[in-house]
């Protein structure tokens, strides 16, 4: 399995090389997933252009040219297999969790394996795909103009895992969720004791 750091820069704010413990995200999340049994190699999307500065600190950059997270996406996956995509402000992501997460991905034969909040946020970029199927529900929502990747479930054959339920087995699992985004989210991080 792939596993797929999506960190293309597509706003000013989106920062995926933020410095924890002098490393940065990125280069965490990489060292993360390639802790987790299934992830056999690790490709990093970035924005055209960012790929020097990336490959100092990550192995397998892929730059793509897409100016909106579909299109990004379409342009950066594989030709096929499975992949575990997260997003490249996730700098907590469990292996502990991509096992689980991959292990029923696999013995169900699923398109693709999403965890979910109670409140019906589906969390897209810490989930397991079949590149197939992920790339024609991309297609889908390209021809249909929607723009906004929060909507994917609605166009691919998922599962769903629910994260309350998981948070009762593994209070970690929240962690894994948590998305870095200004210098509190990173006080945050560093005070976890996780890093």
């Amino acid at each position: 399995m792939l596993g797929v750091i999506f960190a293309v820069k597509l706003r000013k704010t989106d920062n995926y090389l933020i410095p924890i413990n002098d490393e940065p995200m990125v280069k965490i999340i990489e060292e993360r997933l390639r802790q987790a049994k299934r992830v056999e190699d690790v490709i990093t999307l970035v924005k055209k252009g960012q790929e020097r500065k990336y490959s100092l600190h990550v192995s397998n950059v892929r730059p793509v040219k897409g100016k909106t997270v579909v299109d990004a996406l379409l342009e950066g996956l594989p030709p096929g297999g499975d992949i575990f995509l997260i997003k490249g402000d996730k700098p907590l992501v469990m292996p502990f969790l991509i096992n689980y997460m991959t292990s029923l991905y696999l013995e169900e034969f699923l398109d693709a394996l999403i965890p979910r909040w109670k409140n019906g946020e589906a969390e897209v970029f810490h989930a397991v795909y079949n590149v197939r199927a992920l790339r024609n529900a991309l297609g889908g929502m390209k021809a249909e103009g929607e723009k906004d990747i929060r909507k994917l479930p609605e166009y691919i054959d998922a599962e769903f895992l629910e994260i309350e339920e998981l948070m009762k087995k593994n209070e970690k699992v929240w962690w894994s969720f948590f998305t870095v985004k200004t210098s509190e989210d990173l006080r945050k991080v560093l005070l976890s004791g996780l890093v």
